[in-house]
């Protein structure tokens, strides 16, 4: 109505201004942190009983396989991997048609009869030993499919560009694919011939294909690099961590260690272990230790002439070698023990190579051993070396400038 006065509405207050959290502060709830928590409640993180324990263990298992983390030490171990690839394979080359070609030292005949229709025994899952038989193996080579040695010499060569381009990183994806169908190829084709090194270099190579290792240190890298200047966008700085790169890196440290678990356990089911004699049989072996070393020998004969000393040193190194492959898969984990575990398998592998003669074999587990190198502390490595690369070409081209200009100088003022 005219004349009636109504009452003023509140004042409105203004919103507070919005302010960035610190930081390291935790993500607002909103924006996928935590939600804020109700008045009186106790967070299940802070409380006792079972559901904390869960909860804690929950969170735990779901950083160790999913948190990011950097591609870098992935792609480190794609360059090492793609190179000693293709140069184990590259040894096919002498004698080709010996382990894969038709009439090789496992003719095809007898090859398809062994996969085809040879028995083999499946054991059953319970206390007696009971067996089911069926006919052939599961396995898969090209090799047994294209039989032409002109063919045979074309695809051998076309894999091991294929090798090389995977250690360059040029389509990673597809070549770390077609590597790992490669080396099975060859495995599988020629098996009478197969040793540690190619079944721990199909494990690495099954794992790198299902990780981002072209995304750090490849081709694919500065070709991204290249087509973003090229379009004038701004040019992608270092790759960014990953979820997909750690759950790789995961599998691969979980899959070394069951692999030294297995080892160590086996190792004392020998007696040889246990009497400490199993070095015997690998120091003083003509086909394994390095007797073409004019030094070796003398080494040797004087250890045996000195009886302590001998078994001192064998029986050091069968408490070295179990308690490296023992407490590697349990303490790694612990980060004030991983350094000391990784340094005692890259001295295992190196004795390995030494005194066996199984170089290869040992390049290949120290490349699965940077699995458990912080990619953090590669890419602190790789940045000091291209430094050091840059300042040494700067010294050199320096040093071909002074004199140049010293003889421009001398032929002005002449």
């Amino acid at each position: 109505a005219r004349g009636v006065r109504y009452p003023a509405p509140p004042p409105q207050t203004a919103a507070p201004p919005a302010t960035t959290p610190p930081r390291g502060a935790p993500a607002p709830w909103w924006g996928g942190g935590a939600p804020p928590p109700t008045p009186g409640a106790v967070p299940l993180d802070e409380g006792e009983g079972l559901g904390s324990l869960l909860l804690g263990f929950w969170r735990g298992w779901e950083r160790f396989w999913f948190a990011p983390r950097l591609p870098t030490a992935l792609g480190l171990m794609r360059i090492l991997c793609g190179l000693l690839a293709f140069y184990v394979h590259l040894g096919y080359s002498w004698g080709l048609l010996s382990y894969v070609g038709p009439d090789g030292w496992i003719d095809k005949p007898t090859a398809d009869h062994v996969r085809l229709e040879q028995q083999t025994a499946i054991p059953g899952w319970g206390w007696e030993p009971q067996y089911t038989y069926d006919k052939g193996t599961a396995v898969w080579s090209i090799f047994y499919h294209v039989t032409g040695p002109t063919w045979i010499v074309a695809l051998h060569v076309a894999f091991l560009v294929i090798m090389l381009l995977f250690a360059l990183g040029l389509w990673s994806n597809a070549t770390g694919f077609l590597t790992w169908v490669a080396a099975m190829s060859y495995v599988w084709r020629s098996q009478w011939t197969v040793f540690g090194l190619d079944t721990m270099l199909l494990i690495l190579l099954a794992y790198l294909v299902l990780s981002p290792c072209g995304a750090a240190l490849s081709l694919d890298r500065l070709l991204e690099r290249w087509r973003a200047r090229r379009a004038g966008l701004p040019e992608p700085g270092p790759a960014p961590p990953s979820t997909s790169a750690n759950f790789a890196t995961r599998l691969l440290q979980v899959h070394f260690c069951l692999i030294y678990l297995a080892a160590g356990t086996s190792k004392l089911l020998g007696s040889t272990w246990w009497s400490a004699t199993a070095p015997n049989y690998v120091v003083l072996n003509y086909a394994f230790a390095p007797f073409q070393v004019p030094i070796y020998q003398p080494i040797m004969t004087l250890l045996a002439q000195q009886r302590w000393l001998w078994e001192a040193i064998m029986t050091g190194g069968v408490a070295f070698t179990i308690s490296v492959e023992l407490g590697f898969p349990f303490l790694v984990w612990d980060r004030r023990w991983r350094w000391a575990c990784v340094c005692g398998s890259v001295m295992l592998h190196l004795a390995i190579g030494v005194f066996m003669g199984l170089v290869t074999f040992s390049l290949v587990m120290l490349i699965m051993l940077l699995a458990f190198v912080p990619p953090e502390t590669v890419r602190q490595a790789i940045e000091r070396l291209q430094e050091r690369m840059r300042k040494a070409l700067a010294e050199r081209a320096a040093r071909h400038l002074v004199p140049a200009s010293k003889e421009k100088l001398v032929l002005s003022r002449s």
